[in-house]
């Protein structure tokens, strides 16, 4: 089981040692301590899935907003702990906080080959609006292309 709750300073040591996948690049903890910012500005959510019976932060998210759109930074999971729905619960969580907070379109956008991401991503109705052509640096220095969703969501 996992609790979420917001991301705070003693996190960020936790994110910065999570597994990742080859191609998945590490947020720095510049990036990390950026985003903690934001939120003190009120235009940053990021939270934290906790993992209850080891007290180990095993996931993240971060969306930046303004007024009524949003765009998803990032949502990673620890890879020793992937496949146990721990990254649609925390999406599911920063999207209802953030049409608490009145946002109505919420964009993300993720590397075409993650196709584990991209099925999540669709079943809870993102949907693809656009393709960015060599968006993203690759493993072997081939550039892959990056997809862009949006969830309309009601407030």
């Amino acid at each position: 089981m996992m609790v979420i709750r917001a991301l705070v300073k003693d996190d960020v040591d936790q994110v910065l040692n999570f597994l990742l996948a080859k191609n998945e690049v590490a947020w720095s903890s510049k990036a990390l301590t950026g985003a903690l910012e934001g939120m003190l500005e009120g235009s940053y959510l990021a939270s934290v899935g906790v993992d209850e019976s080891t007290s180990q932060v095993v996931s993240y998210a971060v969306a930046s907003y303004a007024f009524d759109q949003a765009d998803v930074q990032n949502v990673v999971v620890d890879q020793s702990f992937r496949g146990r729905g721990f990254g649609r619960q925390l999406l599911q969580g920063l999207i209802e906080d953030l049409v608490n907070r009145q946002v109505t379109t919420v964009f993300l956008e993720v590397r075409q080959s993650n196709q584990v991401a991209i099925s999540l991503y669709q079943s809870m109705g993102f949907e693809c609006i656009h393709q960015r052509r060599d968006y993203y640096p690759g493993v072997d220095g081939v550039r892959e292309d990056a997809l862009v969703f949006s969830l309309r969501c009601l407030v």
